[in-house]
């Protein structure tokens, strides 16, 4: 039977905030990954729902209350209905704790905790922490000298922090080496701003648009005049320049010439011949034809627009990069420079592959905008950071859970 992974938090979405958000995108990805998941918290839709770990629910607030007035005994009566409630739900499990073990929004679910792990509960701990309370002076000062004993270390618990900041001070205040605390950051995502439809999420998908740079769009029809074999040869240079490029032509068959048709076939050829087949994508050949959304939506998701038309009655493209924030690489013909004036960056139609190639990665590395973009999607993209953080720790401590018996030492 799978181990199960519980995230426990004081609330869930629609709740809104960063850790709930780090949350639900978690518990997603580990029941994408095959894991048996729940989510247990104190308020929130889609998760087990235990009220009193909620730091606001009333009876928490008055337990706080008096302990700042000295009498600690509501704190004791919570923590121990609150352990009682979680000790068969975490039974067995691996249990990712966002930030209730370093944080004191709720004294007595920390107490409760802290009463489990004495009581030899049989969970894998991992204190995923975003924040920690000593970086907070005005919370610390709510919790009484007493209670501070639970904003301690404990060897049974693994320890993650959010950032390198978060470790340094997590390591220093709780005594730890800093080496045995991961990083392991939370992700972004255009799917998690909402901005990404799944037409657009198929597309990424087939193509590995993520692990890819540049990513160079080109949002026109198969047609002569968009003169398509310099972006065929363009990926070739970057290729050669030890890149991973990816240019995809979103448009279908231009609809009014059956030569268009032959006009795809030569491209086609061209790519193979240059060995970029995988690197140059038609989505017309693929059956995709893509709406105007979803367009708009791969706007957003490329590093730059390449638009190396020989011919435009007005250069749409240019205008909606630009709408868009989007880098443009363009070929120098009137009504491009009409819509971009010195916007974007141009290129005669003499020049060779080669130097549009050296504009393009020259220009990219020099835009702090674009430098950012790729910082992040290398470092921060959920897809990464599951492969390489989220997966690879849940994976061990399950090992740890069902391999040789239980081990509750830290992993």
């Amino acid at each position: 039977m799978a181990v199960e992974v519980v995230l426990l938090h004081y609330s869930a979405p629609p709740v809104v905030g960063g850790v709930e958000a780090v949350l639900a995108e978690q518990a997603r990805r580990l029941k994408d990954a095959g894991y048996p998941v729940r989510v247990v918290a104190g308020r929130g839709r889609h998760a087990e729902v235990l009220p009193l770990l909620y730091g606001r629910h009333p009876e928490v607030q008055r337990a706080h209350e008096a302990a700042m007035r000295g009498d600690l005994a509501p704190v004791w009566r919570l923590a121990e209905r609150i352990a009682s409630e979680l000790a068969a739900r975490l039974e067995g499990c691996v249990c990712l704790a966002h930030n209730v073990f370093t944080t004191a929004k709720n004294l007595p679910l920390l107490a409760a905790l802290h009463r489990l792990l004495d009581d030899g509960a049989r969970c894998r701990w991992v204190a995923w922490t975003h924040d920690v309370v000593w970086d907070n002076p005005s919370e610390l000062a709510r919790v009484p000298a007493p209670l501070r004993e639970f904003l301690r270390a404990r060897p049974e618990v693994t320890y993650v922090a959010t950032s390198e900041a978060v470790r340094r001070s997590l390591a220093g205040h709780l005594g730890l080496d800093g080496a045995g605390v991961e990083v392991i950051p939370p992700g972004v995502s255009f799917e998690g701003l909402g901005l990404v439809g799944p037409q657009a999420r198929r597309v990424v998908r087939e193509v590995r648009w993520q692990d890819r740079y540049p990513v160079l769009l080109v949002p026109v029809r198969v047609t002569r005049r968009k003169n398509l074999e310099l972006a065929v040869r363009v990926a070739a240079c970057l290729r050669g320049r030890g890149l991973d490029p990816l240019v995809v032509v979103t448009g279908p068959l231009g609809a009014h010439t059956s030569a268009n048709a032959r006009y795809l076939e030569e491209l086609q050829q061209l790519r193979d011949r240059l060995g970029v087949r995988d690197h140059v994508v038609f989505l017309t050949e693929r059956g995709l034809r893509c709406s105007p959304r979803t367009v708009g939506e791969l706007y957003l998701l490329c590093d730059a627009v390449l638009v190396p038309s020989v011919l435009e009655g007005f250069g749409l493209p240019v205008a909606e990069a630009g709408l868009l924030r989007v880098p443009v690489f363009c070929s120098r013909i009137p009504t491009a420079v009409e819509v971009a004036g010195p916007l974007a960056s141009f290129f005669d139609l003499e020049e060779s592959p080669e130097s549009v190639a050296e504009r393009i990665v020259r220009e990219l590395s020099n835009d702090r905008a674009s430098g950012l973009r790729r910082r992040v999607a290398e470092r921060f993209a959920w897809d990464q950071v599951t492969r390489r953080g989220l997966i690879p720790l849940v994976e061990r401590l399950c090992r740890q859970v069902v391999g040789g018996g239980l081990q509750w030492g830290r992993g």
